[in-house]
């Protein structure tokens, strides 16, 4: 394993982006660029040669800034060992990863470390992110779970970070690592599950990755069965706190993943995903969390009301199942769960009128 960079600085960075690079080498350039155009100077760039073979694309690469260190490796180690190794030689204390298709915007790494700067507990911090095609057309903004709080809870159900926006404390990294090399694609999510009881997490609201829906990439070249790879998370988690996981079916799973992300269910799914989500948040909720701050209880009654308020706000059609989930709904939320079956019994009662009323007048009608 070579470490190696043309025009190397001898001055110790605060922060080391670490990006590791295969056979796609496509969006490279740009995913370059975007690092050394950001608005916070004090980093370094580490690039993993993966097995390459290209060491001319590399040099040319370190020769293009002094804050570039290249790191080859003669064979292909995957994309888990060669972070390792990228990270092993970093020297910032803030480590940051970035994939070779994605771009950072210009103020990533500043809004990051600042983030970290600001609350020594924090470990781990991400972003929203911006999804863009292989063309570079910007699809739309995803928005991520932003509290500690609503990180815990989405782990339960799905990964609540983007890779290629986080930032982490390399002490963090060190107690909490090294990424699995046995996952191929899911070593990041390990690895927050590794780093959440010794830290706390954030996401930053704004989007500061553009996160690439890459056809040639690992996600989407392994994407089936993707969920089989991290059911030991959610089931250890689960267990944590006196649940049994059950969320093998992917079906079922995805409806309750898609409620996390901000979209509606289909309406006959409806029913058994809010059983299941108002379930498990009652039980998250009485639970205890690691490093407690004073806002966690405020975020622990904004997280019951807004996902309360988004069941009720589309409900299922039958009015059985609708007075079930209100039910459901009344331990987070007392006052919207009894507004909205009242409004709904008046509903159903105003409809069960009208039809009387029609029934009435037809049989009025037929009277001789």
């Amino acid at each position: 394993m070579e470490n190696r960079s043309e025009t190397g600085t001898d001055r110790v960075p605060h922060a080391s982006v670490v990006m590791t690079v295969y056979t796609d080498r496509r969006f490279l350039d740009a995913a370059v660029d975007s690092i050394l155009a950001q608005e916070f100077g004090d980093l370094e760039l580490i690039i993993v040669d993966d097995g390459t073979g290209q060491d001319a694309v590399f040099q040319a690469l370190a020769r293009r800034d002094p804050r570039i260190r290249v790191v080859v490796s003669p064979t292909n180690l995957g994309t888990a060992a060669a972070a390792n190794r990228g990270i092993e030689a970093a020297r910032g204390d803030i480590i940051l990863r970035l994939d070779a298709d994605d771009i950072a915007e210009p103020t990533h790494v500043g809004r990051l470390v600042a983030a970290l700067a600001e609350d020594p507990q924090l470990g781990l911090v991400g972003s929203s992110v911006t999804l863009i095609d292989e063309a570079d057309q910007v699809h739309y903004v995803q928005a991520m779970p932003q509290t500690d709080l609503e990180i815990r809870w989405t782990i339960l159900f799905h990964n609540p970070f983007y890779h290629s926006a986080v930032a982490y404390r390399r002490s963090c990294f060190d107690a909490a690592g090294p990424y699995r090399i046995e996952e191929l694609v899911s070593q990041d999510h390990y690895l927050w599950f590794q780093m959440l009881p010794l830290c706390r997490a954030r996401n930053l609201a704004e989007p500061l990755t553009r996160y690439r829906v890459n056809t040639l990439g690992l996600t989407i070249m392994n994407s089936k069965n993707a969920r089989n790879r991290t059911h030991p998370i959610r089931e250890a988690l689960w267990t944590r706190l006196g649940l049994t996981y059950d969320l093998y079916d992917d079906a079922f799973a995805q409806d309750l993943s898609r409620f996390l992300r901000g979209n509606e269910i289909a309406t006959e799914r409806r029913v058994a995903a809010y059983r299941k989500l108002l379930g498990v948040l009652r039980v998250f909720l009485a639970a205890s969390q690691p490093f407690a701050h004073a806002e966690d209880a405020d975020d622990a009654r904004r997280l019951a009301q807004s996902t309360v308020a988004r069941i009720l706000a589309s409900p299922p059609m039958r009015l059985r199942e609708v007075l079930e989930v209100c039910t459901l709904c009344w331990p987070l939320d007392r006052r919207a769960a009894t507004s909205a079956a009242m409004r709904r019994l008046a509903v159903g009662a105003s409809a069960r009128l009208r039809a009387a009323g029609k029934w009435l007048s037809r049989s009025g009608m037929n009277q001789p």
